[in-house]
C-alpha cells in the first residue's frame, strides 16, 4: 500500500488523511493518571503544531499586506508631514503670520515636535539641520543625552555596567547587551558558588539519579528509532512498502530522531503498523513516564516557537490573550483606516495653514507642555522591555 510522505517540520501538523496517535487515543479511556497525562500531552502538542503552522502560513499574508497596503500609506503620510514641516518653517518667518513672542514660541515648539517625530522614524540630514535651527540643543546632542539617561535606566534595571561607547548602538542592541551580560554574570555566580560549596551526599545521589533517568529516557527514544530503522531497512523483505517508500519513511525517522520528536516517531510506528491501540493503552508505567518527559520538552519547544511567532503582532493586538490571525487582520484594517483619515486631515491642514489667519488660529489654541516631557528614547525602552516580558523601567522626567 502506497503512503505519501508526511511533512517534515517539527511545527507542521500530521497529515489528516493518516491515522495518528491522537486519532487512536481519542476514544481510549485512560486507566491511570500517567496515561491521562500522556494523552493530554499528545493532544496539546497536536494543537500547538496546528497553531504554529497556522501562524507560519499567516505570516506570508501579513507580510504581503504590510508591503502592499500599510507601507505605501506610511510613506505618503511621511511625505505630507515633511511638506507640513517646510510650510511651518516658511510661515515662521512671515511677519503677518507670527506676531509676538508667545506665538513664535508656540510655532517653534510645533516645528521641533514634528521634526523630532520624523527623525525618530528615519534620519534625514535636511530635517536635522532644520531641527538644529530652532532648538537650543542640536538634535545629536539631545539624542546623546537621551541615550545616556536610557543607559543609566537599563544599567539600574539589570544591575550591570555597560561600556560608554554606545553612540552608534540602538536601544534594542543596548537592551540585548544588558540582558546578555546579566545572564552571563548569573551563570558565573552560579558556577562559582557551586564549585565553592561541596555537594552533600544527598545532593550527589539526586544528581546521579537524574542523570540515570535522563539516560533511560534517551534509551527509550533510541529503542523506537532502532525498531523503525530495522523495519525500514531496504534489504528487509516487505509486501507493503517499496524501496522508495522505505527511503522516504526513513528520512522522516532520522529527522524526527534528530529533533527528539517522540510523537512523530510513534506516528510512524503506527503508520507502518509496528504498534497499535492495544500497545499504546498498555504501556508500562516506567516507559510511559519516560515518554511523558520527552513530550513535555517537545511541548515546551513548540510553546516557545509559537510565542516567538506571535511577538510581532503584539504591538497591534496587545490586550487579546488568545490572539488569532483574525484579530491581527481587524487591527490592521483599523490601522489602515486611521492612516487614511490622517492623510485626508494632512491634506486639509496643508491647505489651511497656507492661510495666515487659519494658522494663527491654530497656534492660538495650541498648548505648549511646559512640564517635564518624557524622553522618547525611554518610551521606546518601555515598549522594548514589554516585548521582552520584563517589567518596564520607571521613566524619568526632563
Amino acid at each position: 500500500m502506497s503512503r505519501s510522505p508526511r511533512q517534515e517540520s517539527l511545527s507542521d501538523p500530521v497529515n489528516s488523511s493518516e491515522l495518528t496517535i491522537t486519532d487512536v487515543l481519542t476514544h481510549a479511556k485512560p486507566q491511570t493518571k500517567q496515561q491521562a497525562i500522556f494523552q493530554r500531552l499528545i493532544r496539546q502538542i497536536d494543537e500547538q503544531r496546528a497553531q504554529v503552522a497556522e501562524w507560519h502560513t499567516y505570516s506570508e499574508r501579513y507580510g504581503q499586506r504590510v508591503g502592499s497596503e500599510l507601507m505605501p500609506l506610511f510613506a505618503q503620510l511621511r511625505e505630507k508631514r515633511i511638506a507640513m514641516l517646510h510650510l511651518l518653517d516658511t510661515q515662521f518667518h512671515q511677519s503677518n503670520v507670527v506676531r509676538g513672542k508667545q506665538q513664535r514660541a508656540k510655532l517653534c515648539d510645533i516645528i521641533l515636535n514634528l521634526a523630532h517625530e520624523l527623525l525618530l522614524e528615519q534620519r534625514d540630514e535636511e530635517i536635522v539641520a532644520l531641527y538644529d535651527r530652532y532648538s537650543d540643543f542640536s538634535y545629536d546632542d539631545q539624542a546623546g543625552i537621551d541615550k545616556a539617561v536610557s543607559q543609566d535606566v537599563i544599567e539600574e534595571l539589570f544591575g550591570v555596567r555597560l561600556d560608554d561607547d554606545n553612540a552608534n548602538v540602538s536601544m534594542e542592541e543596548m537592551l540585548a547587551k544588558a540582558m546578555r551580560q546579566r545572564q552571563e554574570e548569573e551563570v558565573r555566580n552560579k558556577t562559582g558558588s557551586g564549585s565553592r560549596r561541596r555537594k552533600s551526599a544527598k545532593q550527589a545521589a539526586a544528581e546521579e539519579k537524574r542523570a540515570a533517568v535522563k539516560k533511560e529516557i534517551s534509551q527509550s527514544v533510541r529503542e523506537i528509532y532502532r525498531k523503525l530503522a530495522s523495519s525500514l531497512h531496504p534489504d528487509r523483505a516487505s509486501t507493503d512498502l517499496t524501496v522508495d517508500e522505505k527511503t522516504t519513511l526513513m528520512q522522516r525517522v532520522n529527522q524526527a530522531y534528530d529533533r527528539s520528536d517522540l510523537l512523530e516517531l510513534l506516528n510512524i510506528q503506527l503508520e507502518i503498523e509496528q504498534i497499535d491501540t492495544n500497545y499504546l493503552t498498555n504501556l508500562p508505567d516506567e516507559r510511559i513516564e519516560h515518554y511523558i518527559q520527552v513530550l513535555r520538552e517537545q511541548l515546551a519547544e513548540l510553546q516557545v516557537e509559537l510565542a516567538s511567532l506571535l511577538m510581532p503582532y503584539r504591538q497591534l493586538v496587545q490586550y487579546t490573550q488568545k490572539i488569532r490571525p483574525t484579530h491581527v487582520d481587524k487591527a490592521m484594517d483599523a490601522e489602515i483606516t486611521r492612516l487614511e483619515m490622517d492623510l485626508r486631515q494632512a491634506d486639509i491642514d496643508l491647505i489651511a495653514f497656507q492661510d495666515a489667519k487659519q494658522l494663527a488660529a491654530f497656534i492660538k489654541y495650541y498648548q505648549v507642555d511646559n512640564g517635564f516631557d518624557e524622553f522618547d528614547e525611554l518610551q521606546m525602552l518601555g515598549d522594548l522591555l514589554s516585548s521582552f516580558s520584563v517589567p518596564p523601567a520607571r521613566r524619568r522626567k526632563r
